[in-house]
């Protein structure tokens, strides 16, 4: 674990900061306030259980079976057999990261005295955080309402001795995980078993880490339309604050802003532009990546609303001791913003490409066809135009909106649902394909630029270029260069070429963390 560790209080958690849990292996604790919440909210319920009052989920069955009363001799059985019953999934399993991140957005919003549950399962639940004990969940079987109750299940269940989970890189019983770490299976104890498995914190988990790639992914889009325009000698005159001044949306201007601010030291700056006007890929690029910036930060803004939120139901009110009834779990809010923020996320890819098409289309660009220096006897980069066709085709049918979908379940009580994780997973793979098409705009871009003559390169983009021609040389016969391509996309997630252009530039959106 990493010396920073991360405090949990239900309402400051950000989206950098479960991301420095999930991949950079920091720690967390709840905070003083989290645990006098947790305490008092769990008060509330053991003295309504006293009273012998009726609550959902606790001293009655759940979903259609709600009017079904339990006793309180059977309550704690309740609880197990709601993890028991509700651990059905199919699929691969859910990356770790995704599972990590689902368990720390759990703990967090019992920080916030919502859910009742008691001090000492949820430090159980932050000492497997912070153990790094991964549980194994299938990533097919929640529907985003009612929380996801099937993959939340497979992680409860851990708490419980029950299924396995990865730890220090095995895949073990969750009892002898337990074991090694001197820890004993919670015996659940009444509203315990819905706490952990009625919130959104999967689908939110794949939306934070979502959005922060798609930051990043679009921070590489200002490098890689940069280098574009230096390859095309394109026409900067497009990004102009006299036209962004004119309709000023945000995303547009600091998008227009960066694309200047990289260009410093440019000959394009200065000189006479090649052409009156560029193609719409390259002269609207502001306009395009501008918008699904806007797009990202309204999925951003609404993602850091959601992991200090409390997600479960029914819902204890500190104040009043009153246990009311609602439908927080139900994941509608980032649902939308995933399949939103999918769509936009598409159009940056299939923009990309299209200028990728026109550095190879010599008609164009006035640079060899393909950037072969032997055209014929060479294909050059033909290829891998194909390949980000490919990559755009997959995209438009994940960019397709999961959330219009519904399956009534639980016997209508359950009418609607959000299929919150299925678009959050979709979005996740989908900016995964971008990463890999920003990385080929930027592999062809620098090869346009070898047929440059005394070209002068902005600063920044000449540090950038120089970087990755110490690693991959320039393309002369043809030759196997895929793997060459994937080092690109590797520097793009783990934030190298960003990192370079903003020692000198600085933060390239300017205040998006």
């Amino acid at each position: 674990m990493g010396n920073e560790t991360i405090i949990l209080d239900g309402k400051t958690l950000t989206i950098n900061d479960l991301i420095k849990v999930t991949r950079f292996e920091k720690g967390v604790k709840i905070s003083d306030e989290g645990k006098v919440k947790i305490e008092e909210a769990r008060k509330i319920i053991e003295d309504k259980l006293e009273k012998n009052e009726t609550i959902y989920g606790i001293s009655t069955g759940f979903g259609k079976l709600a009017n079904t009363i339990i006793s309180p001799s059977q309550r704690e059985t309740l609880q197990k057999n709601l993890i028991k019953s509700h651990s059905i999934g199919f699929g691969p399993y859910l990356p770790d990261e995704i599972v990590l991140g689902a368990m720390v957005i759990e703990l967090n919003s019992f920080c916030k005295g919502g859910s009742g549950i008691r001090y000492e399962t949820a430090k159980m639940l932050e000492k497997l955080i912070n153990s790094r004990v991964i549980p194994l969940v299938p990533s097919i079987g929640s529907l985003g309402a009612s929380g996801d109750l099937s993959p939340l299940a497979y992680i409860a269940r851990i708490l419980i001795g029950e299924g396995e989970a990865k730890y220090e890189n095995e895949v073990l019983k969750s009892s002898d995980i337990l074991s090694k770490l001197s820890l004993f299976p919670i015996v659940l104890h009444a509203k315990e078993g819905i706490s952990l498995i009625n919130g959104t914190h999967v689908l939110t988990s794949y939306a934070a880490h979502t959005v922060l790639d798609s930051l990043n992914i679009l921070r590489n889009s200002v490098i890689a339309v940069g280098l574009t325009l230096e390859a095309f000698d394109g026409n900067v005159e497009a990004f102009s604050s006299f036209i962004m001044n004119l309709r000023p949306h945000n995303g547009q201007m600091k998008f227009a802003k960066a694309i200047l601010d990289i260009l410093i030291g440019s000959d394009l700056l200065s000189k006479q532009p090649k052409r009156i006007q560029d193609p719409y890929s390259i002269r609207c690029s502001p306009q395009v990546h501008g918008a699904i910036l806007d797009a990202v930060e309204h999925g951003k803004n609404l993602v850091e609303i959601e992991i200090n939120s409390t997600t479960d139901n029914p819902l204890i009110n500190l104040e009043t001791s009153d246990v009311v009834s609602g439908g927080n779990f139900h994941g509608e809010p980032i649902g939308l913003a995933m399949d939103y923020l999918a769509i936009a996320m598409t159009e940056l890819g299939n923009i990309s490409e299209r200028r990728v098409n026109l550095l190879l289309d010599s008609t164009i660009s006035g640079l060899p066809s393909f950037l072969s220096k032997n055209p014929g006897l060479n294909s050059g980069l033909m290829m891998i135009q194909y390949a980000a066709a490919a990559l755009s085709g997959e995209n438009k049918i994940l960019a397709s909106p999961a959330s219009i979908d519904n399956t009534s379940v639980s016997a209508n009580q359950e009418d609607h649902v959000s299929m919150g994780l299925t678009a959050s997973k979709k979005a996740y793979q989908l900016v995964k394909n971008v990463t890999n098409m920003i990385s080929i705009e930027i592999y062809t871009a620098c090869q346009g630029i070898e047929f440059l003559e005394n070209k002068k390169l902005s600063n920044v983009l000449k540090n950038i270029y120089e970087y990755i021609r110490k690693q991959i040389p320039p393309l002369g016969e043809d030759k196997l260069f895929d793997k060459e391509v994937y080092w690109i996309a590797e520097k793009i997630e783990d934030r190298s070429l960003a990192n370079i252009a903003e020692q000198e530039m600085g933060e390239i959106f300017g205040d998006i963390r």
